[in-house]
Formats: structure tokens, C-alpha cells, sequence
């Protein structure tokens, strides 16, 4: 969805106080024809969210989840490589070998 972030703005409001965003807090992350994913600094309250806008046959419709990436943060998962089923497979291949506690994983 290829929108101006001021028409975003009125679409995007804080999931925890309600308030609106301002541009200046609004990263688009990815965007296509039908979808635009966004991160969000609320000004007011201080929470950050990711929001996925997606353009369907009913109009526009958004779901929001609260984070705690920073905007740095976000931006660089989105601009890094897709998990790959061999990442997955040797993730599986090492828990599946690992004795320790969890906690000796971090």
C-alpha cells in the first residue's frame, strides 16, 4: 500500500493510549501494492508496536503487536536474511544433541 505516512497517521493509533502517531515516529518497514508493515513510537506512553496493514476487499484492515524492538532494531530484522529450513534444521540438530539447562544457552 503505497501511502503517504500522514495518511497513515489517521489510520494508527497507540495500542496502548490511544494516541496518534506522528510521522516522525512511523518507520515503514516493508511495502508492497496490498501491504505495508510499520513500527510505531508512541510520544504519549512510550510503547513501540508493530503494525501489518494489509489493502483487501473489504478496505483496509491493520493488526498491531506491541514490541520492545527499537525502530534500529526492527529495521534490521526486515532488511536481513529469511530464516532458511537449513537454519531451522541445524537449530533442531543442535537442541536436539544439547544436555545442558536452557539457561546455559544465553
Amino acid at each position: 500500500m503505497k501511502l503517504s505516512l500522514e495518511n497513515l497517521q489517521s489510520l494508527v493509533r497507540c495500542m496502548v493510549c490511544n494516541k496518534k502517531h506522528r510521522p516522525a515516529k512511523m518507520v515503514v518497514l516493508e511495502e508492497d501494492e496490498k501491504r505495508t508493515a510499520l513500527h510505531l513510537s508512541c510520544d504519549g506512553c512510550g510503547a513501540s508496536s508493530l503494525v501489518f496493514l494489509s489493502l483487501g476487499q473489504l478496505g483496509v484492515m491493520s493488526l498491531g503487536v506491541p514490541t520492545d524492538l527499537e525502530q534500529a532494531e526492527a529495521r534490521a530484522l526486515y532488511q536481513g536474511d529469511p530464516v532458511s529450513l537449513d537454519d531451522v534444521l541445524e537449530v533442531h540438530e543442535f537442541l536436539k544433541g544439547h544436555t545442558g539447562d536452557i539457561s546455559a544457552l544465553f
